[in-house]
């Protein structure tokens, strides 16, 4: 799928280069044409080759389990032990004779048989392996491999058993698992020299996890309720946000990355603000880290603007979803306040967010603000307008929004892509 979105566009893209004489008819059939039938070629021997490991890995694992009983002791560890260097071995060899993929095959390979020989030692020593720290061993462990080969595949390995460890040790000790970032940061670390864009999706998506999986215990740290809380993490968001903005200036395949999910998350956390979720005290060091994120969010904003990167009506868009994250705590404390103080802000900021897009030609931005607006129309419509009719009445009104939203809502979005697409031009 997304390799069609990915040619529809290069293809529009290049017709425009053509015309605009940046590109000659040849080559860009040349472009489309390596473009259309290279990708999938080129990953079919990864792919294969690292699914193939894979099964080699269940094979041996399976071989060992159903002769454990009869297998001596030093036997065992021998098999076990050959198997993982073995694997490493193959890899490191495809390394070295120009064959990526069979390297990754094998690095995949080896961290496989790595988890299974924790297990498989454990049950012979009678040691337990059921310990968060087992999985944060082979997590380092598929680290270093990552950093060695390099490989995209340790690499994904490395953030998701990261993430397994942060659940598994924050219920094994019930603490905050701090502990996350040292190979978080190491993988991130490697993914940007690598330049894997699919690579900092998974930082991204594993950073925000570990702070879902932490929730509770970082509200007992800071000392405020879950609202105040998801408040904070909108800030946070819109620091990365104007991150990105900043890193879109020297990297824009990361700067857009950062952005995009900035963007959602931020917006996400303001849809939430409008629910009765109770004010349950909020404490000063709450306050704190609030203010110090609001300000570094307005410092690197306002750098951009400094730089003519950004306007002074998007930086204020942004001082207002910010100072709306800041003061949760406050409108929280009156009931009902929450759903006619957040609706229209969130309203206001969605029209915001589709000027924003329009404005830096961002189709995300444009997207992004045109489903907010609509889906929070919807929302007060169920929450407000359900309780005044009659259930006929109610369900004819909102099936007439819903067509007259589907149809309405493509056409000013290609009206709005399509001014994008004529400022490039221009």
């Amino acid at each position: 799928m997304w390799q069609t979105i990915y040619l529809r566009r290069l293809r529009q893209d290049l017709e425009k280069w053509v015309e605009r004489g940046w590109v000659t008819p040849a080559h860009a059939q040349s472009i489309l044409t390596d473009a259309s039938g290279g990708a999938a070629v080129r990953h079919i021997p990864q792919i294969l080759a690292i699914m193939g490991a894979v099964l080699v890995g269940f094979a041996v694992m399976s071989f060992v389990a159903a002769n454990w009983a009869e297998i001596p002791k030093i036997i065992r560890l021998l098999m076990i032990f050959s198997a993982l260097w073995v694997a490493w071995g193959a890899a490191w060899f495809a390394d070295r004779r120009g064959h990526p993929a069979y390297a990754e095959a094998g690095v995949v390979a080896g961290l496989a048989l790595f988890g299974a020989n924790i297990m498989l030692i454990g049950q012979i020593y009678h040691v337990t392996s059921s310990t968060p720290e087992w999985v944060m061993l082979w997590c380092l462990i598929a680290l270093a491999a990552a950093w060695s080969l390099p490989s995209r595949a340790a690499l994904a390995i490395t953030y998701l058993l990261a993430v397994l460890w942060a659940a598994w040790a924050l219920d094994h000790h019930e603490q905050i698992s701090w502990a996350f970032f040292l190979p978080w940061l190491g993988a991130t670390w490697l993914t940007i020299r690598m330049s894997w864009r699919a690579g900092l999706h998974l930082a991204l998506l594993t950073l925000w996890v570990w702070a879902g999986v932490n929730a509770g215990a970082l509200q007992e740290l800071i000392g405020c309720n879950t609202g105040s809380l998801v408040a904070l993490f909108a800030l946070v968001a819109l620091m990365q946000w104007v991150l990105g903005l900043r890193l879109s200036s020297t990297s824009i395949r990361f700067g857009s990355l950062l952005e995009n999910y900035g963007m959602l998350i931020a917006f996400a956390a303001m849809a939430t603000f409008q629910l009765e979720d109770g004010y349950g005290g909020t404490g000063i060091l709450w306050y704190a880290l609030a203010l110090v994120a609001l300000s570094a969010v307005g410092a690197l904003a306002f750098s951009e603007v400094a730089a003519q990167r950004l306007s002074m009506r998007n930086y204020g868009g942004l001082a207002a979803l910010g100072i709306g994250a800041l003061v949760y705590p406050l409108v929280a404390q009156h009931d009902g306040y929450n759903l006619l103080f957040y609706a229209a802000l969130f309203l206001t900021l969605s029209v915001w967010l589709v000027a924003y897009g329009t404005a830096r030609n961002h189709r995300f931005a444009i997207n992004a603000g045109l489903v907010a607006f609509a889906g929070e129309c919807l929302y007060l419509y169920f929450q407000t307008l359900g309780t005044l009719l009659n259930t006929a009445a109610f369900f004819a009104i909102g099936g007439i929004l819903l067509i007259a939203g589907s149809l309405i809502l493509p056409k000013l979005r290609r009206r709005l892509v399509a001014s994008t697409e004529e400022g490039d031009a221009k």
